[in-house]
Formats: C-alpha cells, structure tokens, sequence
C-alpha cells in the first residue's frame, strides 16, 4: 500500500567553465516497497516548458533509477564505480549520454532518508558536467502511545 510522503530533491550541475546550476524541487511522493525496492513517485512543473513531467525513483540496494516521462523522458541508472548510458529526449531533440556514478550513499534514520549521488554526465566518454542530486524522503512515524 502507498503512502503519501514529503520529497525534496536538489540538483548542482557544474560544467567545464566552472559555472554551476541548481535546481531544487519539492513535491508529495507516493512511496511503497516491491519486491526488495523502494519506489517514489511524483510529478514535477517544467516552467520552460510549461507541462508537466512523471518522475519515479526506484532504489534497490545501492542502485538508484530516475524515470522521467513527459515533456521529458529519460531513464537514468546511479550506480557507484560504473556509467551507464542513457537517452536524454527533450522537445528540442535527443541526447546520448552516460551517467557515470562515483559515489551513491543512502542513509535513514527517524523517517528520514537521504539520498546522495555524485556523478559525471559525458559524451563520447568525456565528462561535460560534474552533478550532485540530493534527495530527501520526510516518512510520518506514528507517535507512540505510552502506557
């Protein structure tokens, strides 16, 4: 069963001149667990774009997953030591790149969960941007009623 939780998301982009973007997202997400994974669903406004786009976030073990479907779509695979590649398709064409994890960490701890990863977005095997993505998941515990 799902249930509603509070997800934050923060992403840094630094690319080869030094410049640095971050964009930060906050929404309600659907969180359930199947089959030994952790699934987070939610939608999220494209303000140049002016639509709407369907994210889901799958975690299982140290392997993190980002599908985006929309007016963007995209499936990205974060797993540390290891690029995987990826097609990147926007309104203005499509993008080949790999996404090239060094470190993904997740930790919990009252409800709380967080997860990091830091990666390399390349082409042609080149790096072209260095990104971190933050993400935050607040659970509601149940208060605990003491005798």
């Amino acid at each position: 069963m799902a249930e509603t939780v509070k997800l934050s998301l923060t992403g840094i982009q630094r690319d080869e001149a030094g410049g640095e973007n971050i964009t930060r997202t906050c929404a309600a997400a659907e969180y359930y667990e199947k089959n030994g994974s952790v699934y987070l669903l939610y939608e999220e406004m494209q303000q140049e774009l002016g639509a709407a786009v369907k994210n889901t976030l799958k975690l299982k073990g140290s392997v993190l997953e980002l599908t985006r479907r929309g007016a963007v779509n995209t499936h990205m695979i974060f797993e540390a030591g290891r690029e995987h590649p990826s097609d990147y398709f926007t309104p203005y064409g499509r993008l080949q790149i790999g996404v090239r994890t060094h470190a993904l960490e997740v930790s919990s701890l009252h409800g709380l969960t967080v997860i990091r990863a830091e990666y390399s977005l390349t082409a042609d095997g080149l790096p072209f941007s260095d990104c971190t993505l933050e993400i935050t998941l607040e659970r509601r515990i149940p208060a605990r009623v003491h005798p």
